[in-house]
Formats: C-alpha cells, structure tokens, sequence
C-alpha cells in the first residue's frame, strides 16, 4: 500500500519557452506532484484521468522515478494546456481544455487509488474532490492542493475543510477564496476545521504554515538560480508533506520543503527535480538564509501581485 495516492486530470501540456521550440509534455499539478514525491524518494502512486487519446508511455518517466501509475480512461479527449513563457521564465499565457474533465467521477478512479495513508487531491473537479473526501475512511488523510478553482467558492471549500488534513495554496489564491480576504480564509477554515493544517506559499515572500495553533513563517531562497517557475509549488508541498511523513517538525519541514522549491527551478519542468540527499546537501548551506520565525498575524494581506 503506497503512502501517498495522488490523483488528478492529466493533462498534455504545449510549453512555448522564450526562444525554444515548442515543447510537449505530461502535466498537471498532480502529476507534479507525484514526480516530486518519486523523486524524493516517497512511496507514492498517481492515478490519472484520461482521454481514450493519451498514449501511456509519457508516463515512464515518472515510473522510471519510482512512482506506481494507474490510469481512468474515459471517452473522449485528453485535457490540455497551452503555456507561453515570457523572458524571466514566468507564465505569460494560458490557454487550457479539460477534456473528459467534466464527464469524470469518483467511480471512475481503480481501487488501487483507495488504498493509501494520503488522498492527494490534484487538478480535479469538484465533485470528485468532495466525493473522495467525503469516502476517505478515518484511518486516512485527504490533502488538496488548489489551482485556483476555488476563487470565490466559499461556499465550496467550507463543505470540504471539515474533511481535510492538508490544505496547499499560494498566498493570492487564499486571499480571494471568498471569505473576506486572507486573515478571514485562515480564521474561517480553522474554525471548520481546528484540525487542518494551511501551507500557504507566496514566491519570493516565502510560505507559512498554519494551524490552530501556530503560524510559522520561512523566507524564500535568496537568488536562487531560474531557469523556470513550473511546478515548483508542487515541488513546495510534495517537499513538505514528504518531511511530515518522516515525522520532522514543521520548521525544519518549511526550510526543507523551501529549499527543494528552489532546486526544482534549475531546470525546465520536471526534468531535473531535486532528490533527498541534494536537497539534504543544500539546506546544510542554505539555513542560515532561512530563519523560521511565528507570528501572530499573518503579514501578506493585500500584497498579492
């Protein structure tokens, strides 16, 4: 039994990097996610949802770094994502088709997805996120990683907190959930859940993680070397959850999870991810850049870009 079971709409990505040929990749935040649990070293399975069109093989490497792969084949297409990358390495244009995404259900994912310590909610519908959290038996933990589908949705993300172990969003995202701003997403989801734990990243302010408890806080990397920005945010949290797992305390989990977020931007995608002695090897060089301080308050309000 994998601890982590991730799943999400997969999707084939068209990245147009400035000055380079046109690229074609897998991609989706939970196939992301599932490369950097793999490549760290995680036991971890990804089940993705598909098109009747998505040739399997563009899933070796991701086996080739030690994931297990399922797949739900549903009629119809494979979703897709056109990316335009401007000079610096950032997104600049963003054009995306779910495909089959809106005919998918929970009945769809294999058996193989259910039995795991972690139910990892990648880029899915809502349906399917509620359904799988709501199934997840007591023994088991629920994460969600957002992508923006849940701006404005209050009303949404109040009926799943309850259910949630982990909830992974970057700092504009929480601000505009729907509940009156930052401070009030925090307050409001910890108050549906005084169990949940927040891990919020905010680039180069750095991330937080926050509970009912305490608020921890960790600069980003100073400098760090950019080739390009994706899936360094998955890289954040697969980082994160991997050194929970492994029972670290959350300070060192933030300054670990930070400093493979940067190492993941040295090269385009996930071609070059970082592994758990590299990551290991830099934060060594790297703490004391990375001060982990607690706050009272929570001093990114309305410094969104």
């Amino acid at each position: 039994m994998p601890y982590f079971s991730v799943t999400s709409l997969t999707s084939i990505d068209h990245i147009t990097l400035h000055n380079q040929p046109q690229q074609i990749t897998v991609g989706s935040c939970g196939f992301y996610l599932a490369m950097a649990l793999a490549r760290l070293g995680a036991d971890v399975q990804y089940t993705g949802l598909v098109g009747e069109d998505f040739d399997s093989s563009r899933l070796d490497p991701l086996r080739a770094a030690g994931a297990a792969v399922a797949l739900a084949r549903l009629p119809g297409q494979t979703a897709r994502l056109d990316l335009t990358y401007d000079p610096a390495g950032h997104p600049a244009r963003i054009i995306y088709d779910e495909g089959v995404g809106p005919s998918a259900r929970a009945e769809d994912l294999p058996h193989t997805f259910w039995d795991a310590t972690v139910l990892w909610l990648g880029t899915i519908s809502y349906p399917i996120q509620q359904a799988i959290a709501q199934r997840a038996a007591p023994h088991q933990s629920v994460y969600l990683s957002t992508q923006g589908e849940f701006r404005g949705k209050a009303r949404e993300l109040r009926a799943l907190a309850p259910h949630l172990s982990l909830l992974f969003a970057n700092g504009q995202e929480a601000e505009e959930f729907g509940f009156g701003g930052l401070a009030r997403s925090i307050d409001t989801l910890l108050t549906l859940n005084p169990r949940l734990g927040l891990v919020i990243t905010h680039g180069p302010r750095g991330a937080w993680y926050i509970t009912a408890h305490q608020r921890l806080a960790v600069p980003a990397v100073p400098h760090p070397t950019i080739v390009n920005t994706t899936g360094a945010g998955d890289t954040f949290n697969a980082a994160f959850a991997f050194q929970l797992q492994r029972a670290a305390p959350p300070a060192h989990a933030l300054q670990w999870a930070t400093t493979a977020a940067a190492l993941s931007m040295r090269a385009y995608a996930y071609f070059n991810l970082p592994t758990t002695p590299e990551t290991d090897a830099a934060l060594a060089v790297l703490r004391p850049h990375l001060p982990v301080t607690e706050h009272t308050v929570i001093p990114l309000e309305s410094q969104s870009p």
